[in-house]
């Protein structure tokens, strides 16, 4: 019964039902509530079809952990010197935290982390060690699907896409929209050469295609379980020894200057509080 009423308000939650004073709270423990805006704010999930499972999981936990809290409260950990120290600590990670986010995030709008091209080129030139690879790195994109058919459909997609990328990110969107999210970053990755123990293979029996591919294969559909099936594509590989050219190389270049910069503003906004403050 009890598991009943929580699938229950998370159900009204996703729906968006109800029009009384208590519609916006999905679950209470004691004097606390848990509100629609938080429940949305604090769960991430890929598909409608997975949300349900991903929001009573957060319920459940949010109502333990909140019963914990007032039975520390009535045990007077609220009122500790140490706990206030630590909350007080706590308040001003949390603040300054969003407020660099905020300016970065607004930094970034503004283009002041954008790198030029002639900047990537002068590091490249500049620093060539680093970029000989120290082990095999391939750039290779996963292509989930839920279902075998799902799982052809997108071998072929990738096989007879005519160069039209935006109408191919749309069909890769469409085939299979529970894994839409991660199909589409595999394919906005698919450049990005890794190591072997970076790409995460989820069995053996990727690993061991993944190593006879060549670029500009593609693999079978492959079974990891009755409602899992993979696709890989690999695009590029660079064998231990070998040095990255300058078009291989180019995103890793260019995400260093975009940290670089970013290392740079954090700086300022820094100097500009001591400057006031200190």
């Amino acid at each position: 019964m009890k598991r009943r009423s929580v699938l229950t308000a998370v159900l009204l939650f996703l729906a968006g039902c109800g029009s009384g004073p208590d519609d916006d709270v999905v679950a209470r423990a004691g004097n606390l509530e848990l509100t629609r805006e938080e429940l949305r704010a604090s769960i991430s999930y890929a598909s409608q079809e997975d949300s349900l499972t991903v929001s009573a999981i957060y319920v459940e936990d949010w109502k333990a952990l909140a019963s914990l809290y007032q039975l520390a409260l009535d045990d007077g950990i609220g009122e500790d010197a140490e706990t206030r120290m630590l909350i007080e600590k706590a308040t001003r990670q949390i603040i300054v935290q969003r407020f660099v986010d905020k300016r970065l995030k607004q930094a970034e709008k503004d283009r002041f982390f954008a790198v030029d091209s002639s900047d990537v080129k002068t590091f490249y030139r500049e620093f060539p060690d680093m970029f000989v690879c120290s082990e095999t790195e391939y750039a290779v994109a996963r292509y989930y699907a839920a279902t075998a058919q799902g799982a052809s459909r997108m071998e072929n997609a990738l096989m007879l896409h005519d160069g039209d990328e935006e109408s191919l990110l749309r069909l890769i969107e469409s085939i299979d929209p529970g894994h839409a999210g991660k199909n589409l970053l595999a394919r906005k990755n698919a450049l990005h050469l890794r190591p072997l123990v970076q790409i995460h293979l989820e069995n053996e029996k990727m690993k061991g295609v993944l190593k006879d591919m060549a670029p500009g294969e593609r693999s079978p559909v492959i079974v990891l379980h009755d409602s899992l099936f993979v696709v890989m594509e690999m695009h590029d590989i660079v064998k231990k020894g070998d040095r990255k050219t300058l078009e291989q190389a180019y995103g890793d270049i260019e995400d260093l200057l975009i940290v670089e910069k970013q290392k740079q503003y954090y700086a300022k906004l820094l100097k500009q509080a001591r400057e006031k403050y200190q």
